[in-house]
């Protein structure tokens, strides 16, 4: 505002100078006209003049918050917390029956013939499966694949717990990377690209992470539909048994006494 009036006060003083040339002799002529232009090319300057200040101000306000946005924190360690060491199982192996299962429970390795040497085989029954009964065979068969399903979901489980432990000391060296990255004060890594790929890395291992979270989750859920899938059999095996008992209790109560009228009358005294 005190520039704008300096130059308006100039503009008057030039303004009235000259027409009083003009009455002490010199060769100036006073035009009106002339004289408005160019106070109104003034206005117009000064109008420029307080929009670039306003731009220039501006300009400075931004790149004042640019230098604060580019700020280096240097106690970002303060924000590290510390690792938990992931432990493995280990069991003796006394007869031989186990050293498979150890390890595929912490490899993810040889799942299948770790399980079939640390449980007790199914037997083959087909040699005797015609003397069975259709009733019979079809409880049998229920009951067989009942154990069949623990077994498949048993070794699912035992995979993908492997696999997640075999995988977990690539992956603690990944977030620990990540973390001496993030809390690094190397001004090439506290770039704004730096800052935003190290976002993406942390989503990435919190998506991996996640991923095992839920195969384990589904190996969990086919382990209780299997359970499930027992415990219905079990429920509607003792129905069963229940209903065949009281229709044998019935058929030896007619036996006995249905045809025996004088024996179903008699009483003891």
């Amino acid at each position: 505002m005190k520039n704008r009036n300096v130059l308006l006060t100039a503009a008057a003083i030039g303004i009235f100078t000259l027409p009083a040339a003009a009455q002490f002799g010199f060769s100036v002529v006073s035009d009106p006209g002339a004289y408005a232009r160019m106070a109104s090319e003034l206005e117009q300057a000064i109008r420029q003049y307080e929009a670039i200040m306003t731009l220039y101000q501006l300009s400075q306000q931004a790149y004042a918050n640019m230098l604060r946005a580019a700020t280096n924190i240097t106690t970002k360690n303060a924000w590290m917390p510390p690792a938990t060491t992931w432990t493995f199982p280990t069991a003796t192996n006394t007869y031989g029956t186990t050293g498979d299962w150890t390890h595929a429970i912490n490899t993810g390795a040889g799942t299948q013939s770790a399980w079939d040497s640390a449980t007790v085989s199914l037997r083959d029954y087909s040699p005797m499966w015609n003397s069975l009964s259709a009733g019979q065979q079809t409880q049998f068969a229920r009951r067989y694949g009942s154990v069949e399903l623990t077994d498949a979901a048993a070794r699912n489980a035992l995979n993908q717990v492997g696999l997640v432990r075999g995988n977990a000391a690539a992956t603690d060296l990944a977030i620990s990377r990540l973390a001496f990255d993030s809390s690094s004060n190397n001004p090439e890594l506290n770039t704004e690209v730096g800052v935003l790929n190290q976002v993406s890395a942390a989503g990435v291992i919190n998506a991996r992470q996640q991923q095992n979270t839920n195969e384990l989750l589904a190996a969990i859920v086919d382990q209780q539909t299997v359970q499930s899938k027992m415990a219905h059999d079990a429920m509607a095996d003792g129905i069963a048994i229940s209903v065949a008992a009281q229709q044998h209790a019935a058929q030896n109560r007619e036996a006995i006494w249905g045809g025996t009228t004088q024996a179903h009358a008699a009483r003891l005294p």
